[in-house]
């Protein structure tokens, strides 16, 4: 919504529900009647995620039809001899918990190819999961992330974010979804996982 001079004094959206699912496999968004309405003087465009193919193609890789770089999908490796893939590059939009474990998946077979043998048992920690659940969630509340005062900021570039102390950290694994991770009596990590 602008005024006479074309300046943004506020926007208007249209709330939607989740529909069906469509072809792509996401649920398709449904508008409703309901219109929210913003006040502002700026509006920022970025709706959307998707992959630039430009520099897959220019490196000689062979890109789908959706844009995405084409790999194996057991090893990750592209068209290209020794070039991998991992993440949105070959999934399309997706999440960072699957662009994490294609990171992993690639690094196995990148170190297997390099080195000449399965060594990445002795690498990674072995992990054993168990749908018992916790015998306590913590009750503490969601914590904030530190932030360096905005005087200090602007004098350079350093992280603003100052994140978490180490309590902090175990404090929200354990808040929810209980990520936290323990060791049981034989010395292996367990990760404690509850349905919800």
């Amino acid at each position: 919504m602008g005024d006479d001079q074309s300046s943004v004094k506020a926007i208007e959206v249209v709330k939607t529900r989740l529909g069906e699912f469509d072809s792509s496999g996401r649920r398709k968004p449904v508008p409703t009647e309901e219109i929210r309405r913003y006040e502002c003087d700026t509006v920022i465009l970025a709706v959307g995620e998707a992959v630039d193919p430009d520099f897959g193609r220019g490196s000689g890789l062979k890109i789908q039809e959706n844009g995405t770089i084409e790999v194996d999908r057991f090893t990750l490796e592209t068209s290209r001899n020794k070039f991998y893939a991992g993440g949105d590059a070959i999934t399309g939009a997706s999440n960072v918990s699957n662009a994490m474990g294609l990171g992993k998946k690639a690094a196995r077979n990148i170190d297997q190819r390099l080195m000449g043998a399965a060594r990445f048992d002795r690498i990674m920690p072995k992990f054993e999961y168990s749908q018992k659940p916790p015998d306590k969630p913590s009750d503490c509340t969601r914590h904030e992330l530190a932030e360096m005062p905005a005087r200090d900021r602007v004098l350079n570039f350093n992280e603003a974010m100052l994140g978490l102390t180490a309590q902090q950290a175990l404090d929200e694994a354990g808040r929810c979804l209980r990520c936290d991770i323990r060791e049981n009596q034989h010395g292996h990590r367990v990760a404690e996982l509850v349905e919800v």
